[in-house]
């Protein structure tokens, strides 16, 4: 049996955005586009004039660090730098069991043969093909496209406009800026941070920033 939209509307459940920035307002919107799962409650954001002068349909209910959740709560996590990302959210998840949901905007396309975690958040204008692997708390800005065999790890933040060729490999708690073309076979160690626009082939090792075309080693000294 279908359900009706009745049913639908009072199964729906209660969406917390973590952070009310700027990436936090984008989710938001992906939410009411079109989204029949979830119906916004609120942010948690520790910064409580995060909101000033900006109107939406939903206002800062509380701070990350000690909301308790509630029956019938999920959550999604809209800070755009990993390892923020991890820490508002550590409490949440480590001590509440919190519910992070993943969610793919419908303007999206996603092949059926690509593989998410939890927490991911894909955003309009998507393309991700076959066999992709996504780990945990990823996010994919718009008009970001990404190959066939791709691996990312757990907690990547994937700007717009990138492209990721196929059989790339990208650890955990890595950054890749807006407008960057991370090269078909590349490998990116974990923690690595690729600045806006650069162009990434062979291996990158951890924990370090890179930048330019092609990119290397960038130092502020």
């Amino acid at each position: 049996m279908t359900p009706s939209s009745t049913d639908t509307l009072t199964s729906r459940r209660n969406l917390l955005i973590v952070g009310a920035g700027g990436f936090g307002r984008e989710v938001l919107t992906y939410i009411e586009d079109d989204n029949p799962l979830f119906r916004p409650k609120g942010f948690l954001d520790s910064r409580t004039s995060a909101l000033n002068g900006i109107q939406r349909s939903i206002g800062i209910i509380g701070d990350p660090m000690t909301y308790v959740p509630e029956e019938g709560d999920v959550f999604m996590a809209a800070l755009g730098d990993p390892l923020t990302r991890y820490r508002y959210t550590e409490v949440l998840r480590s001590l509440h069991g919190a519910d992070f949901a993943t969610v793919v905007h419908p303007q999206a396309h996603v092949t059926r043969h690509a593989h998410m975690g939890r927490g991911c958040i894909i955003g309009p204008r998507v393309g991700i093909s076959v066999d992709v692997q996504l780990g945990d708390f990823v996010c994919v800005q718009e008009y970001t496209v990404i190959g066939h065999d791709v691996r990312i790890g757990d907690w990547c933040q994937i700007n717009s406009h990138c492209s990721i060729g196929g059989g790339a490999k990208i650890g955990n708690f890595v950054s890749i800026h807006p407008n960057c073309v991370i090269t078909s076979g590349t490998i990116i160690g974990d923690n690595v941070k690729v600045g806006a626009g650069s162009v990434v082939y062979g291996r990158i090792p951890p924990n370090i920033t890179i930048m330019g075309n092609p990119a290397r080693r960038f130092s502020w000294s």
